[in-house]
């Protein structure tokens, strides 16, 4: 957008150089005619109304600060940066108080006046767009300047005195932000289906006192109704919307405010609700609540949690994690790219862990890189995690088969497979939803050996094999059969062996 501006100063010298100190037509700006005086200068101000003048406090005829009062005493509505030495600066500061937008001291520094061209050319755009709709009609005006507040994009003495001008309905104590988007809408903010539906969503809704348009979504202003009560109201409009055009809208509501110098804040926290709609794919009507319930869980899952999940073949389990790593998600405002990453890289990391225990087809390259495709193409997160669930149950599917069938023995080849790690019967009974105590009782039953002495009997043994078949020092081979403890491990070896460990290795030493 193209503004004019001109130059008013007694020397030729200062007029030439400020016209070719920047490249004013790049900046927007086409020159008129320079003032040589300030009678000139303010003559040629009231004929030719530019939007911006430069103009020298010290000139023949009338001073700057004469011909600046005298505009505007006459209905000028431009814009004035002053041009000052170091003697004149007391003169400078009082233009300052008249509504100069500032000054410059001679010798004019390029970037000074490129930053305060390029400031008042942006002020001289907003005025022209809000101009442009104030002469389009009252009602785009009025959209726009609710736009306006909402996003607080003026000072809040300019925005009171429009909203006293409009008669805005901004007078009350609570206040709350919708953000409406339409998957069936393209980015023309004059979509007619989209307005259409956004009609028939706030047609007779007395809570909702205006609107506007934005790129792909619709901004509504609620006032003397919290969000819970709008959310009550939206879902019942959005739901016969929804059997009328066949799709409803993706409706976000922000947080309750007390102010409409506060409704920015309920609009942010609006547009960031809309922005994890990947993550509350269910929901209709998204509200905070569905972030503050999540207090209490928002631990991540680990892939080590996973592992054993799979290997147990909980598939219960395996679903309480989606649900886990959904809230985990949900608490940390991650994106969807970034949760698809995070899912990714905890399948390739059991294809390799599981890889190292079981031999399987399905652990193989080629049937992971399908799975890899279709969870980047998922488009919201239940059918992410549904699909994710489906590939960690297939995998504990056909693992478990390579055990026992029933409950306990599956549990036996878990201990097999992990007997490394701090095993604990109350861990492996949660995980099953069992308890611990009746598990403990089958396990018994079954195997005809409590769990602990089981896995003892396991440790022990693969303690003989390390002794036989490495050199590690006994401390070590401890840690690596899951003994924190080195005495606790020489008195459970000698208890089913019969002798210690360095006596085992000796023998067996002997009998080589």
């Amino acid at each position: 957008m193209e503004f004019t501006g001109m130059i008013i100063d007694d020397e030729k010298i200062v007029r030439e150089g400020i016209c070719d100190l920047i490249d004013w037509n790049a900046e927007g700006y086409r020159l008129l005619p320079n003032g040589k005086d300030g009678r000139e200068g303010l003559a040629m101000i009231l004929q030719y109304k530019p939007d911006l003048v430069l103009i020298d406090i010290k000139m023949p005829g009338y001073s700057g600060l004469e011909v600046i009062q005298k505009a505007k005493e006459q209905g000028f509505a431009g814009h004035f940066i002053i041009l000052t030495g170091y003697s004149e600066f007391e003169y400078a500061k009082t233009a300052i108080s008249m509504g100069v937008e500032g000054y410059l001291l001679k010798p004019i520094d390029e970037d000074e006046l490129l930053r305060y061209v390029r400031q008042i050319h942006k002020k001289l755009e907003s005025e022209a767009y809000l101009k442009s709709y104030h002469g389009q009609n009252e009602d785009k005006a009025r959209q726009e300047l609710l736009r306006r507040v909402v996003l607080n994009e003026d000072s809040p003495e300019n925005l009171k005195r429009e909203i006293e001008l409009y008669q805005l309905p901004v007078e009350g104590n609570c206040f709350c932000v919708a953000v409406c988007q339409d998957s069936d809408a393209n980015e023309d903010k004059e979509d007619r289906k989209f307005q259409e539906k956004l009609n028939n969503l706030t047609a007779g809704d007395a809570a909702c006192i205006g609107s506007f348009a934005m790129i792909g979504i619709a901004v509504l202003v609620g006032k003397g109704v919290t969000y819970k009560q709008w959310k009550s109201r939206m879902e019942k409009r959005n739901k016969r919307l929804a059997g009328y055009y066949g799709s409803g809208f993706r409706i976000a509501i922000g947080n309750n405010v007390h102010h409409w110098r506060e409704l920015i804040c309920s609009y942010e926290s609006a547009r960031y609700l809309l922005d994890q709609s990947f993550i509350f794919g269910e929901e209709d009507v998204l509200t905070i609540d569905l972030i503050c319930n999540l207090e209490e869980r928002r631990e991540a899952v680990s892939v080590e949690y996973l592992e054993m999940l799979i290997e147990v073949g909980e598939e219960e389990g395996i679903r309480r994690a989606m649900g886990m790593f959904r809230d985990y998600c949900a608490w940390h405002m991650l994106k969807s790219a970034e949760i698809k990453m995070l899912l990714i890289q905890e399948l390739m990391q059991l294809q390799m862990r599981l890889g190292k225990k079981y031999t399987s087809d399905a652990l193989s390259d080629e049937k992971m890189q399908p799975l890899i495709r279709r969870l980047m193409e998922a488009e919201d997160m239940k059918v992410l995690l549904e699909y994710f669930e489906g590939i960690m149950t297939d995998l504990s599917r056909e693992i478990g088969t390579g055990g026992a069938g029933n409950i306990i023995r599956r549990v036996y080849y878990y201990m097999e497979k992990n007997y490394d790690k701090d095993l604990k019967l109350e861990t492996i009974a949660k995980n099953f939803n069992y308890n611990s105590a009746y598990l403990g009782k089958l396990f018994r039953k079954e195997m005809g050996e409590s769990f602990n002495n089981s896995l003892d009997i396991i440790r022990i043994a693969n303690a003989r094999r390390l002794l036989q078949e490495t050199n590690l020092k006994v401390y070590q081979i401890s840690e690596r059969v899951g003994y924190g403890s080195i005495d606790y491990f020489y008195i459970k070896f000698k208890k089913y062996v019969g002798i210690s460990p360095k006596e085992y290795r000796k023998n067996l030493q002997n009998e080589e």
